[in-house]
């Protein structure tokens, strides 16, 4: 038992109650007074939000028309490339496509050459060489510059030389092979006009299959001087190649050719039908159809020794 503030003894659940009843009005007080700040708060920021949404209103209402847009600003930088992505898969191959029609058939093409296109270009090439006791031919190669037979000039250090039918002027045996038969002669006062142009293996085989400018039978000219004819316009003989081989001892390229030929026309030279420089004339062979001659690779890679002075 516990005895009450009112002096009479109450039990434990009695004076729950009346703790319970004493407190009651304390607390209700302190929930309206609470209830009271939460509808004044409330009322406030209910004034306070239609005060806002007011001014919004009318700001928008009082807004004016739109401005002009402003000037562009200015490129930024460019960004870091990105990593390469993963290569994709092949697509599937594709169905073959139409046959176009056929295009309207073209132009004549040019007749191919002949050695009449040529035959005074050929001619103007081949100079007349005069020797004491000898005759020959040569081939200009440069306007100062003329390639001939050593034997024709054997033993000589100066010979005579007309070029195209003109009047004799001296040169100089600069240098000369034994074994190829070869000569270079330099001209005291050079000449212009055609000449051959070495390197000719490069202009002669873009032209022509190597296997046709040196096939068996291959169309060629060759002309030379023959002094009982003329010494001011040399002669001029057809052919074809009948062989191609090397020499050894030595390993030096030669050829022959089924044309005829005779005393003078040493030296002279070997034409094809696009008046290109195939080679040299070393042996006359009295009109039996074996002459032979120097090829111009052979003439090319000893040029450089025969300008050098190279006698031997």
């Amino acid at each position: 038992m516990i005895r009450s503030p009112l002096g009479d003894n109450r039990d434990e659940n009695s004076m729950m109650v009346w703790e319970g009843s004493g407190t009651c009005s304390s607390i209700s007080r302190q929930v309206i007074k609470s209830n009271l700040r939460f509808e004044l708060l409330l009322k406030i920021a209910s004034v306070v939000v239609f005060k806002y949404v007011t001014l919004l209103f009318t700001f928008l209402a009082c807004q004016g028309p739109a401005g002009e847009d402003g000037a562009p600003g200015k490129h930024g930088s460019q960004g870091e490339r990105g990593i390469q992505g993963p290569e994709g898969k092949a697509g599937p191959r594709g169905f073959p496509g139409y046959v176009g029609p056929r295009g309207p058939e073209g132009l004549p093409g040019k007749p191919p050459p002949d050695f009449e296109d040529f035959i005074g270009d050929m001619r103007d090439a081949v100079a007349f060489i005069n020797i004491m006791f000898s005759q020959g031919s040569g081939v200009r190669i440069s306007p100062g510059e003329i390639i001939t037979a050593e034997h024709v000039v054997s033993g000589s250090d100066r010979v005579d030389v007309s070029v195209k039918g003109g009047s004799y002027q001296s040169a100089t045996v600069t240098g000369f092979d034994i074994s190829r038969d070869l000569a270079l002669l330099t001209l005291d006062e050079p000449v212009p006009g055609t000449h051959v142009e070495l390197p000719v293996a490069n202009k002669v085989f873009e032209n022509l299959s190597q296997r046709s400018v040196e096939g068996i039978g291959y169309e060629v000219a060759v002309i030379g001087f023959v002094p009982d004819i003329s010494n001011v316009t040399p002669l001029i003989t057809f052919g074809r190649i009948g062989g191609l081989w090397n020499v050894v001892p030595g390993n030096y390229s030669i050829g022959q050719v089924d044309a005829a030929a005779t005393n003078g026309m040493s030296g002279g030279g070997v034409f094809n039908k696009y008046g290109e420089f195939l080679g040299m004339l070393i042996t006359s062979s009295n009109f039996d159809g074996n002459i032979r001659y120097v090829r111009f690779e052979e003439i090319r890679e000893v040029l450089n020794e025969l300008r050098s002075g190279q006698k031997q």
